[in-house]
Parts: structure tokens; C-alpha cells; sequence
């Protein structure tokens, strides 16, 4: 019975729905297509308002325009062209009236009105066109002509909106009221089945109460069970939460100390750890190095059986941070340790405490730095700063000196000359000569060593420069030292400037003088040597000595700049690097044998030049006359020494050349510039007070491009100029020089094509 009930009542149900999905789906679909007219009409009155509000805009603009011309403002135009946007509107109302042939003939109209008002009023308006009262009228009825349709448009899709309004809500209300009717229905037959079936149900539901509380019960224990189960493994989770972080936190702490110890050991600084016993807790690679002995072999072990050598210093530093608590930062330590018995290095160290437990100190660490390099280049720095001191000192002397010797050199000269023509003895003459010469050559020395002087390749004999050397050379060896000389009597010529091959020399014999303080022997001998690798022939220049030589390890590190095995004060570390330098720039090369206690022997290798006529022409063969050609033509002298002006003035006007003096570079643009006769070559001194030689030259060369130049000088701190010199773009005369040398110079630059 129960079942033949639930059936019936089933399909009752079943009917009930398919009932009210029908009533639903009508009532959707009329709906729909009633909302989507709505949709449209809405639309459609939007567009019609929103085009009336625009011509209405523009017509009150417009009219505001008219009556006072001075409201003419951007804005104002601006709503007087809103016409634009009323006539799209209109268009696209057009196009969505397209089944409604009444409003879309009043579209039409409206459209054709608005651009009759437009040409009979809005444009002449907004052109600023004088508008009378008859074309004023016209325009007020072309906008009333289009007025009437924008209102018959607008009302009838108001009244059209608000009758399809009225349609879609009756429609709503009835198909709610057919659903409700529906449910009714099925209600009364549903109550009407199921009042047979409750006496059943509630028998069915006691025994179902009964079966429940039994489920209840069952469920209750195992309940009570899972909870006792859930405890269990919460507290086993616990359990095993808490030793795998105490794994974690024992594996962290693993890796924390490798990591630390890795720290430390890559430091490139020295870091150890003391106790309060001062005994070695920690070091790492770096200190262990220093110290000389394994990082293993310092645990536990004492300063002062580690490294007694600098116990004494280290320990009253560390019981002063021990005992007050403070740190001792870059503790200034010189020493020497087990790993280097022999070198004395130097630290900065810092010594800070470890704290313990209530405020104590349970040892000390520390970080050392070796900076004996650092003091060392400071050292050097600070001597190489008095060097260039001393030869800034040199080359101002030089110069003066070059000066004096010059006007010695030139009169002496000019008297030889007078004295040969009378027949005179000319012995005394030759004598200051002579004397001048040797002074000269001092003064070169000087410039080489203030590394002032104008660095010129030239083919040179390398015995005449050595010989020049000599008496320099005699002052410089102590009697101790034995100095022999054998030279090679064939010309053995190179090309290299020849100040800077006296400073090569100069260099190696000091460096042989300083390896024998008890004395001994220096030789200075030169040789022809083989062909060198591009076939051509060389010559050795060799300086050996009797003295203490030099390990391996000092030779290997001979010609690095700074680098010296002298005591402060007595060396720079810069001559034989500079020597180096020297010899490779003129393509040569320096060979070292030494053996400690064996002295020394340096050899430098030069490739050979052909012997040019200046170098076989010997300065100290006497000379009977100036025999070099004189000329005719115009110079212009710039000499600011008064004495060295006159001399060579009066050298040149013997020689035939006609010359303008000045005593500056200022005086001699003045001259140039006065002079419209050609002027041939220039003759100045590089360093005059105002207008110096070089700038001389550069403004010269602006009004007169085709004069020669050579410059003449004793000293110049100018590089720049040193290296154009030097480059030959300037022909040159380093004071002091002979009548010979200048006339040469002149007719060579004024003969060069």
C-alpha cells in the first residue's frame, strides 16, 4: 500500500512540474520578447532625447551668441556646435526605426529642419555676420519647424515605452497567478495522499528511533575509541616533531660550525682565539702560516712556545684587554717569526675580548694583517718623493749652470777665433775650454739624474760617452774600490740618447760600488758582440764586480720597480728599473750572472748603428776657424740672458746672418710683427718669463707658417715639449754648445727640404 502511495503521489508530483515548467517557459519566452521591445524602444527614446537636449543646447548657445555678441568664449561655441553630435544621434535613430515608417519620417523632417536653421541662422551667428531682424525670424521659424517633430517623436516613444511597460507587468501577474494555482493543486493532492501514509510512517519511524539510538550508541564507542586512537598519534607526532627538529637544530649547528670554520680559514687576514692562559683555542690557515707551523700543532699550546720571537710584545697586550675588558685595535708589531727567521715583517693586529657569563672575559681574539709591503711601498714612496725633490733641485741648477757655461763656451770660442787670426797662442783659451767642456758634461750628468733632460736618439760612440764619464765616474768610487776601464778601441756606435746611456752607467756602477762596502773591484769594458736575432751585429757594455752578488731570488726581482735590498736612505728601488727601461727602449737587453759571495756582472746588449760623420767628427779635435757655411739670411734671436744673447748675436752676424735680437718671446712677436721682410728661422731658448719658447713657436706659426725653428735650451720641466723634442718635430741645441754646433744647427734647418 505504502508503495502503490509513494507512486501515485510520485507521478502527481511529475505532473505538477511539467505544469508549472510550461507556465514558467511561456511566461519566459513572452517575457523575453516583450523586454527585448522595451530594450529597443528605450533605445530609441535615449537617442531622441539626447539629440533634442543637444539642438536645444546649441539653439540657446546660439541665441545667447546673437543677442550678446560679447558671451563669444570657447565654451560658448563649443555647446553652439553641439548640432555635430544631435545630427549623429539622429542618424542612428534613423537606422533603428527602420520598421516604423511614421517616426522615421518625422526623423527625416527633423534632420532637414535642422539644416535649414543651421544655414539660415547657427553659421552667419557663429561667422559674426550682421543679422537682421527679417533673417533672425526666418531662423526662429526653421527651428520651430523642427521642433514640432523632435516633440511628436520624443512623446510618442514615451507613450509607446510606457505601454509595453503596461502589457509586460499584466503579463507577469499572470503567469504568477497560474503558478500559484498550480502549486495550490498539487498541494491539496499531495496533502490528501499523505495523511495515509503518516499512521505508517510514524510506526516506520519509532522502529527507525530505536535502530538510531542503537547507531547512536555504537557510534558514541567508536568515538570515544578514534579520540583515544587520535590522542595516540598526536602525542607520537609530537614526539617526532620534536626529534627531528632537534636533529635540525643539531645539523644547523654542524653546519653553522663548518661554515665559521671555512669563514676563518679562507680569511686572508690572521685570526686566532686565545684563553685566559694565552693559549691557542682557534687560528686559522692564514696566522698558522705566518706563525710557521700547522693549525693542529697550536691548539692548546702557549704564545711563547709558538712563537717566542714575538711572546714579549704579544703578551702585555693581551693582559691588558684580559683585565680591562677593552680591545687594542691596529696594534702596530714588527718581528720575525718561525716561518721567516730571517726577514723582519711588520703587523697591524687588533685584540678585542670574549665575553663570558656575567660580565667576564674568557679569553681574547684577535685579526693581523701583514702590511709590510704596504709600509715598505710607503717607504719608497716617500724617498722617491725626496728624490724628485732633490732632482727638480738639480735640474734648476743645471740650468743656470748650462746658462753660465754657455756664454764661457761661446766667448771662449769667439777669442780662439780672434787669437788664431792675430797669430796668438791660444794655450789659456783652450784651457777654459777644456774646463768648460768638463763642466758640461757634469751638468748633463745632472739633467740624467734629475731625468730633465730632452731625450734624442742619436748614433753615439759608447767608448766616448764612457770616457766623458770618467771623472764623474772617479768622484763616485770610494778608494776602496779599484776602477778599471777596457775599453774596446774600434767605434762601437749604438743609437740611444746619449744622457740616458750615461744614466745606465751611472746606475749599474752604483749598484757595484753599493755591493762592495769593504771594497774591491769595478770593471767597465766593451766589446763587439754576435749578431742578434735580426742579423745585425751588437756591442756589450759589461759592469762586474768583486762584491757580496745576490741569491735567485733577489735576481729575479732585480729590475722591479721600488724594489731594493738597500737600507732606507740609501736607495730607491728606481735605477736599475729605470736602466731596464732604458735598454729595451733602444732595443737592447740586460744579462745578470751573480753568485752570493762572487760578485756580480751585468751585461747590456746593445744592436749596433752605423758610424754617422757627426760621430767619427771628434768635438776634441782642435778646430782652426768655423768651417761650417755661414748665410745671408734673416734670424730671429729670442734669449732672455743678456750675456748668452750677445754672444750668439755676435756669432751669427760673423757668419754673415742678419739678426733681430729680443729678449723675450713677447718682444720677439712684436719684432716679427713690425718686420714685413721675410724672417728665415727662429732661434729661441725654450724657458724665458712670459712667452716661452714653445708658445713662441705655436704664435709664429700663425703669421708666418714658412719660418724654420730651432730651440735651444739647458733645462725644461715640460714633458710634453721633452717628448716633441725628442720626437724631432723641433730642431734642438742643448746648452751649453760651441760656435760650430749652433751654426751647423741653423744651416741644416734652414738647408732641410
Amino acid at each position: 500500500m505504502l508503495t502503490q502511495a509513494l507512486d501515485r503521489w510520485r507521478r502527481l508530483a511529475t505532473a505538477a512540474v511539467v505544469v508549472i515548467a510550461i507556465l514558467c517557459t511561456g511566461a519566459f519566452l513572452i517575457e523575453r520578447s516583450t523586454s527585448r521591445v522595451v530594450l529597443q524602444t528605450g533605445n530609441v527614446l535615449w537617442m531622441a532625447t539626447s539629440a533634442q537636449e543637444a539642438v536645444w543646447t546649441s539653439e540657446a548657445a546660439v541665441r545667447a551668441l546673437y543677442l550678446n555678441p560679447q558671451v563669444d568664449t570657447v565654451a560658448a561655441r563649443r555647446r553652439a556646435a553641439r548640432t555635430d553630435s544631435a545630427r549623429v544621434l539622429l542618424r542612428a535613430l534613423r537606422v533603428a526605426l527602420a520598421d516604423d515608417p511614421l517616426q522615421r519620417t518625422r526623423v527625416d523632417s527633423i534632420l532637414s529642419g535642422l539644416d535649414d536653421w543651421e544655414r539660415v541662422f547657427v553659421r552667419p551667428v557663429l561667422a559674426g555676420e550682421t543679422m537682421t531682424r527679417g533673417l533672425a525670424f526666418e531662423g526662429t521659424q526653421a527651428f520651430d519647424r523642427m521642433a514640432h517633430p523632435f516633440e511628436n517623436l520624443v512623446g510618442d516613444a514615451s507613450q509607446l515605452r510606457a505601454e509595453l511597460w503596461r502589457r509586460q507587468a499584466a503579463l507577469l501577474w499572470s503567469a504568477f497567478v497560474l503558478i500559484l494555482a498550480a502549486l495550490a493543486t498539487a498541494f491539496v493532492a499531495v496533502r490528501r495522499l499523505t495523511d495515509g501514509l503518516v499512521h505508517k510512517a510514524e510506526e516506520a519511524a519509532e522502529r527507525q528511533r530505536v535502530v538510531e539510538e542503537q547507531a547512536v550508541e555504537l557510534e558514541h564507542q567508536t568515538q570515544v575509541l578514534e579520540e583515544q586512537a587520535g590522542q595516540l598519534e598526536e602525542q607520537t607526532a609530537a614526539l617526532e616533531e620534536k626529534v627531528a627538529e632537534r636533529d635540525s637544530t643539531l645539523a644547523l649547528l654542524e653546519e653553522t660550525s663548518r661554515f665559521l670554520d671555512s669563514a676563518i680559514d679562507s680569511s686572508p687576514y690572521g685570526i686566532a682565539f686565545y684563553d685566559r692562559r694565552m693559549r691557542f683555542l682557534r687560528i686559522n690557515k692564514a696566522l698558522a702560516l705566518i706563525n710557521g707551523a700547522p693549525t693542529e700543532a697550536h691548539i692548546g699550546k702557549t704564545i711563547d712556545q709558538m712563537i717566542p720571537a714575538l711572546a714579549p710584545t704579544i703578551r702585555p697586550i693581551l693582559e691588558q684587554v684580559l683585565q680591562t675588558g677593552s680591545s687594542a685595535s691596529n696594534v702596530a708589531i714588527e718581528g720575525r717569526t718561525p716561518a721567516q727567521p730571517n726577514a723582519t715583517r711588520r703587523w697591524v693586529v687588533t685584540y678585542y675580548p670574549i665575553p663570558g657569563p656575567q660580565q667576564s672575559v674568557v679569553g681574547v681574539g684577535c685579526i693581523v694583517q701583514d702590511v709590510t709591503e704596504q709600509h715598505q711601498t710607503e717607504q719608497q714612496l716617500r724617498q722617491a718623493q725626496k728624490l724628485e725633490a732633490v732632482g727638480r733641485l738639480a735640474g734648476g741648477i743645471a740650468h743656470d749652470f748650462n746658462n753660465v757655461l754657455t756664454v764661457i763656451q761661446s766667448y771662449a770660442e769667439v777669442l780662439s777665433f780672434e787669437l788664431e787670426e792675430r797669430g796668438e797662442g791660444r794655450e789659456e783659451v783652450e784651457a777654459i775650454r777644456a774646463a768648460a767642456d768638463r763642466a758640461a758634461g757634469l751638468a748633463r750628468q745632472l739633467l740624467a739624474f734629475a731625468r730633465r733632460d730632452v731625450i734624442i736618439p742619436r748614433d753615439v760612440n759608447v767608448r766616448e760617452v764612457i770616457l766623458g764619464m770618467q771623472l764623474i765616474l772617479r768622484r763616485l768610487v770610494p778608494p776602496s774600490v779599484d776602477l778599471a776601464l777596457e775599453l774596446d778601441e774600434e767605434p762601437l756606435v749604438v743609437r740611444i740618447d746619449a744622457g740616458q746611456l750615461e744614466q745606465v752607467v751611472m746606475n749599474l756602477a752604483i749598484n757595484a760600488v753599493d755591493a762592495m762596502p769593504d771594497g774591491g773591484r769595478l770593471v767597465v769594458k766593451t766589446s763587439a758582440g754576435p749578431a742578434g736575432d735580426d742579423g745585425r751585429p751588437t756591442m756589450t757594455l759589461e759592469v762586474a764586480d768583486s762584491g757580496t752578488g745576490m741569491s735567485d731570488e733577489v735576481r729575479e726581482r732585480l729590475f722591479e720597480p721600488f724594489f731594493t735590498t738597500k737600507p732606507a736612505g740609501r736607495g730607491t728601488g728606481l735605477g736599475l728599473a729605470t736602466s731596464y727601461a732604458i735598454v729595451r727602449e733602444a732595443g737592447g737587453r740586460i744579462d745578470v750572472h751573480s753568485v752570493p759571495g762572487d760578485g756580480s756582472i751585468f751585461r747590456v746588449v746593445l744592436p749596433q748603428a752605423e758610424p754617422s760623420s757627426d760621430v767619427k767628427q771628434r768635438r776634441s779635435t782642435p778646430v782652426r776657424g768655423i768651417d761650417v757655411a755661414g748665410g745671408t739670411e734673416r734670424i730671429l734671436l729670442a734669449e732672455d740672458e743678456p750675456a748668452i744673447r750677445s754672444a750668439l748675436s755676435r756669432i751669427l752676424r760673423a757668419a754673415g746672418y742678419d739678426v733681430l735680437e729680443a729678449s723675450n718671446g713677447g718682444e720677439a712677436l712684436r719684432l716679427a710683427d713690425a718686420d714685413s721682410r721675410p724672417i728665415h728661422l727662429l732661434l729661441s731658448d725654450v724657458m724665458m718669463p712670459g712667452i716661452g719658447g714653445k708658445e713662441l713657436v705655436q704664435r709664429l706659426a700663425e703669421s708666418r707658417p714658412d719660418t724654420r725653428v730651432v730651440l735651444m735650451s739647458g733645462y725644461t720641466d715640460d714633458a710634453a715639449l721633452r717628448a716633441d723634442l725628442g720626437a724631432a718635430r723641433y730642431a734642438f741645441l742643448q746648452k751649453p754648445f760651441t760656435a760650430r754646433e749652433v751654426l751647423l744647427a741653423l744651416r741644416t734647418a734652414l738647408d732641410a727640404s
